[in-house]
């Protein structure tokens, strides 16, 4: 009995020193619940006018409604050589520089931009994401298919180069797109820049976010409230998005009625907003594909069609009858059949959940009164998202939009070289 007692104590020692040996197992990463990046591209008037300082203070604010697994990542590229980008989280009302880089660079820059959202993604593993493009925009009209200078178009991130000495420079839909290959898909894609919700980009980024939220139209230079929406951006209800548009809009709303803007006489207006669901994109190419064939007649080149009186997006302050970016559904809405129309807008209407109308917004004040200022006020016709009708006029322009459209996959899908274009 002796014997056994002691071999047994000695065999439990020699389990107990071999476990000590063992090497503890790695602990899990921590996952947390969703993680929101809002890329800043600043170098330009937004920061000098102080609407980039004014914005981070309403994310300090907001950034008091989330917890430990939300995450409130924001990149910068501001004005001001002494202070290069440079990535920061926000949290409880503080700012913590997380990473320097030690030059400048364009933030248009798409290389950059992914750079930059995969750091994100690498040092915040989270269930899902958020992506906020904060800055200037024209939706999908660009000077070139590239970061090359740009004249008077920007489709995302128009950077002056102040700091850099690189010239006037913006980033592609089609860039931006190539960028966000192969990464996580974001939850969202909220586009606080003018004139973004329009189906050619809305269509070039169905792969990279299951949502696209913004405006077909100018924005104010002071953007979102982003301490009023800052829950809805990290919420996980099923219409978050609806949430965000339906806070942005009242915001203006009001704010026009104050006396900042009673030079505008936009009392009574706001901001337009829609939020287009991406994994339908498809499906709207292939209705927009029918239904323009159903109008071959007034589409197919040379003829010219009449546009006048019917809702668009962007203008030009350079040309005055340069009008384009026009509401999709209300030039459907006067053109096609009754049927065709109420076909279309069954899957226009699963592509577009949510959309909020007003048919006047801040623009500079002669585009205002020249341009945007006799739109109809029949609601039904707007749909909240624009889309590029090719006219010969359009050539005459250094804009060039009826060679430039042709760098869009949306060109293609709804085969607008059908009919000459």
């Amino acid at each position: 009995m002796h014997k056994t007692i002691i071999g047994l104590l000695g065999i439990a020692l020699l389990c107990s020193c071999n476990k000590k040996d063992d090497p503890e197992p790695t602990p899990e990463p921590t996952v947390y619940d969703r993680t929101v990046l809002v890329y800043m591209s600043g170098e330009n008037d937004l920061t000098t006018s102080g609407f980039m300082a004014d914005d981070l203070l309403e994310m300090d604010e907001g950034s008091y409604q989330l917890n430990d697994n939300q995450h409130l990542i924001v990149f910068i590229d501001s004005v001001g050589t002494t202070n290069p980008p440079h990535i920061i989280e926000i949290a409880k009302g503080k700012r913590k520089v997380l990473y320097q880089y030690d030059s400048e660079f364009a933030a248009s820059d798409p290389s950059k931009f992914r750079e930059v959202i995969q750091w994100t993604i690498d040092n915040y593993p989270s269930k899902d994401y958020g992506l906020v493009l904060w800055g200037h925009a024209t939706g999908w009209a660009v000077d070139a298919d590239s970061v090359a200078n740009v004249q008077r178009t920007r489709a995302y991130g128009y950077d002056y180069g102040y700091d850099s000495y690189i010239g006037r420079k913006a980033m592609n839909i089609t860039q931006m797109a190539k960028a966000l290959e192969d990464m996580p898909k974001f939850k969202y894609i909220f586009a606080d820049c003018c004139c973004f919700m329009c189906v050619e980009s809305a269509y070039e980024l169905r792969n990279a976010a299951d949502y696209l939220i913004g405006s077909p139209a100018e924005i104010p230079g002071a953007g979102a409230p982003y301490d009023r929406i800052m829950s809805s951006l990290f919420s996980n209800s099923n219409s978050f998005y609806q949430n965000i548009c339906d806070i942005y809009y009242d915001f203006y709303l009001d704010a026009y009625n104050s006396s900042t803007y009673d030079y505008l006489n936009l009392d009574g207006y706001s901001v337009p907003m829609s939020a287009v669901k991406l994994s339908e994109m498809e499906s709207l190419a292939q209705a927009t594909n029918q239904i323009l064939a159903t109008i071959s007649s007034e589409i197919t080149s040379p003829a010219v069609l009449d546009l006048s009186k019917l809702p668009f997006y962007f203008a030009s302050t350079t040309y005055t009858d340069m009008k384009v970016m026009y509401d999709m559904s209300s030039v459907f809405y006067k053109y096609a059949s009754v049927s065709d129309y109420t076909q279309w807008l069954t899957t226009y209407n699963k592509a577009v959940p949510y959309s909020l109308v007003s048919t006047k917004w801040q623009t500079v004040y002669n585009t205002l009164y020249n341009s945007f200022d006799s739109f109809p006020d029949n609601n039904a016709m707007w749909g909240g998202l624009s889309m590029y009708f090719p006219q010969q006029g359009y050539d005459n322009f250094n804009y060039k939009f009826n060679t430039r459209i042709k760098n869009y996959q949306w060109y293609y899908s709804v085969n607008w070289s059908k009919y000459g274009w």
